[in-house]
């Protein structure tokens, strides 16, 4: 693997990597820097390429991603494919998605507990009554 391509996979990912559980979703993001940059002074123009996938699915398309490119192959140290062409080099990296649904729970759960609270607080006897 040449020099140029190995400075750009040698960069830590943007994107935080969590243990896969069943039930969980996944995503491909796409950073790109392009040839002529230094990667550890230019961040990468980050894009998300797919969402809510399998893991199966995600991985899929990412290596078919970097394959559409004359140079690619997989980095195994960062877990990302990666594709150049004569201009860009890119990184595709599967990554867990965010469910929607987890501000609403702690939205509604926090309610719930405020109701609660005053529910208490109005059947308790004040004091000297």
């Amino acid at each position: 693997m040449s020099k140029s391509v190995d400075r750009y996979l040698q960069r830590q990912t943007r994107l935080t990597r969590k243990a896969a559980a069943l039930g969980r979703v996944f995503n491909v993001t796409r950073e790109t820097w392009a040839l002529t940059s230094d990667p550890s002074l230019v961040a990468p123009m980050m894009e998300l390429v797919i969402s809510r996938r399998t893991a199966s699915e995600a991985a899929d398309l990412a290596r078919a991603a970097a394959r559409a490119l004359p140079r690619h192959g997989f980095h195994k140290p960062s877990a990302a494919w990666w594709g150049a062409d004569e201009t860009h080099f890119h990184r595709f990296v599967v990554h867990v998605g965010r469910r929607k649904t987890g501000g609403a729970v702690l939205l509604l759960s926090s309610v719930a507990g405020l109701l609660a609270f005053g529910f208490l607080r109005q059947r308790r006897p004040k004091p000297g009554n």
